[in-house]
């Protein structure tokens, strides 16, 4: 009986994992440094947060330029350790930059 209950227990936690996986409850971090997004190209889970980080030493924003849903833009600072958080529910493919820097500062962000 012990056997069973051991084995029982063991198959109820391995079933139990792949219900939490992809539910986009842990946050992805983004780095913006001076002139580069880190990383440049991301894929998420529908309904994830994404928390954008700013490790450079100039001033960068976030800003959308096409994706699902309405724009967004984050405030513009120099300030390292600032953070920038955004949910992204909608699937689909989101072109971010920064407005300061458009011709060298973008990625892209997939959202599955």
């Amino acid at each position: 009986m012990r056997k069973l209950t051991i084995s029982a227990l063991t198959a109820a936690a391995l079933l139990a994992v792949p219900l939490f996986a992809g539910t986009g409850s842990a946050a992805t971090t983004i780095r913006l440094g001076d002139d580069f997004f880190a990383p440049s190209s991301k894929t998420v889970a529908a309904g994830s947060k994404v928390r954008f980080r700013w490790t450079g030493n100039r001033p960068h924003n976030v800003t959308k330029s096409r994706g699902p849903g309405r724009g967004f833009a984050s405030r513009t600072t120099r300030r390292r350790g600032v953070n920038f958080a955004k949910r992204f529910s909608k699937r689909g493919t989101y072109r971010l930059y920064c407005s300061i820097h458009p011709s060298t500062m973008r990625m892209t962000l997939r959202v599955r």
